[in-house]
């Protein structure tokens, strides 16, 4: 009697510690079964995103040279203060003087220049002189010559009367032979006067080729003139060439030259000159970027972009796809092992950065680009993690309504960060299970 109770009280004791315990394994946060998550099959819009790695570049990079050659006089900031001179990371406006090279031969050229053309414009005045002198002569001489060859003729034909009355008279005994002699003579004089008014008028020719001969001299000393007026200007040019102008707003990213230097004409000179500093013009900011093959077509010139950067730690850049290369870039890669070779084919893609951060994208970081390329209309899809691998089929599990799961393999299309289209397998409406953080899910989002 006394042993069966022991025995009971150890029985009841050992139902009451295991109840003990087992409530303390419950609260000490034993593992129980994972509720399991499921979505609903959704038809609509889907945003297939592109995503890339490229390099940060600015607007454009320029090397500044000097087409002038000579000593370096200065290099101002253009604080007023010519101790002050440009150091790299300074900005610079357009239009601003940023070197300045001695003009003292410059000065020179444009002095000789400008009395090239001071004397080369009187050579011009005297010949536009000689030529109106020669004009004016060859109107004289001809209205003189014109006017002498007809009193001679009128003298001839006069005389020609008289002669012809002595000769009549002479042969009725009515004038003296001397008087037709000396009239006779007359004519011959007047008419060997005529012939000589004549030839001064076929002189006239020869005068008048003398006032072309002027004409020409006239244009050529135009010529001259133009020459000259041209040497001078350029040498006004290349005095202006002394001092080097900030072709835009940008900063300084590397200066080469020190105050007192000499330098080389960029355009006299074989090796195109010294470079003087380089210029960044980071009024727009691009990232270059490549596109796989098989992405490009998805991708169109104005398409929304999200942009991250390491060197940007938290920021999202907004941005634009401002250019598409027509052409490929195919790039070879060998493999050392087993020697094949791979070929990638990838199209350049420039993306524009927007938004008022852009400038903490320095040129040269690497960024991330997220492109929100097509827009599919109409099109039934799943959330990712769906989405399993099984007996290398895309598979996802269907929820009936009474519960009941059936594995279902599915043909995809697009994707997103988020979602994936759905061609066949699957309705609208239809409930799938989700595999959170289950190893079989081949399927996970790209941040």
């Amino acid at each position: 009697m006394k042993k069966g109770l022991i025995i009971t009280g150890i029985v009841a004791a050992a139902v009451i510690g295991g109840a003990v315990a087992y409530h303390h394994y419950q609260a000490a946060g034993a593992v129980v079964a994972p509720k399991e998550h499921t979505a609903v099959v959704k038809k609509g819009t889907l945003t297939v995103h592109v995503y890339a790695t490229g390099n940060v570049l600015a607007n454009r990079t320029v090397d500044i040279k000097c087409q002038a050659g000579g000593e370096i006089v200065s290099l101002p900031l253009g604080t007023g203060n010519p101790k002050d001179q440009i150091q790299i990371g300074d900005e610079v406006k357009k239009g601003q003087v940023i070197l300045t090279v001695d003009p003292t031969l410059e000065l020179q050229a444009v002095s000789i220049a400008q009395q090239d053309l001071d004397q080369a414009k009187l050579t011009l005045d005297t010949a536009k002189l000689n030529y109106e002198i020669a004009k004016q002569n060859l109107i004289t001489s001809r209205q003189t010559d014109e006017a002498n060859l007809l009193s001679a003729q009128a003298q001839v034909k006069n005389d020609q009367l008289n002669v012809q009355r002595d000769a009549t008279l002479l042969k009725e005994n009515l004038a003296a032979q001397q008087t037709y002699d000396t009239d006779y003579t007359t004519l011959v004089r007047d008419q060997q006067a005529a012939r000589l008014a004549e030839v001064q008028i076929s002189q006239l020719k020869q005068q008048a080729l003398q006032v072309k001969l002027q004409k020409l001299n006239v244009d050529l000393d135009q010529v001259a003139v133009q020459k000259a007026q041209a040497s001078l200007d350029q040498a006004n040019t290349n005095l202006g060439y002394c001092k080097v102008k900030a072709p835009f707003t940008g900063y300084v990213a590397n200066v080469d030259v020190q105050q007192g230097q000499v330098i080389a004409s960029a355009t006299n000179n074989v090796g195109g000159g010294t470079t003087v500093m380089t210029l960044v013009d980071t009024s727009h900011i691009y990232i270059n970027t490549t596109v796989n093959e098989s992405d490009i077509n998805h991708v169109k010139i104005g398409d929304k972009v999200q942009i991250t950067a390491a060197g940007a730690p938290g920021v999202v850049f907004p941005g634009r796809v401002a250019l598409i290369a027509p052409e490929s870039i195919q790039d070879q890669n060998t493999s050392s092992s087993s020697g094949s070779t791979s070929n990638i084919v990838t199209f350049q893609a420039k993306i524009e950065v927007l938004g008022a951060q852009k400038q903490l994208l320095k040129p040269g970081m690497t960024a991330n680009v997220d492109i929100f390329a097509d827009k599919l209309p109409n099109v039934v899809y799943i959330p990712l993690q769906a989405v399993v691998i099984q007996n290398n089929e895309d598979t996802v599990t269907i929820v009936m309504p009474d519960g009941k799961q059936i594995s279902k393999p599915v043909t995809l299309g697009q994707r997103n960060d988020l979602d994936w289209q759905v061609l066949h397998g699957l309705k609208p409406g239809q409930k799938v299970l989700i595999h959170l953080g289950v190893s079989s899910s081949m399927w996970t989002p790209h941040h």
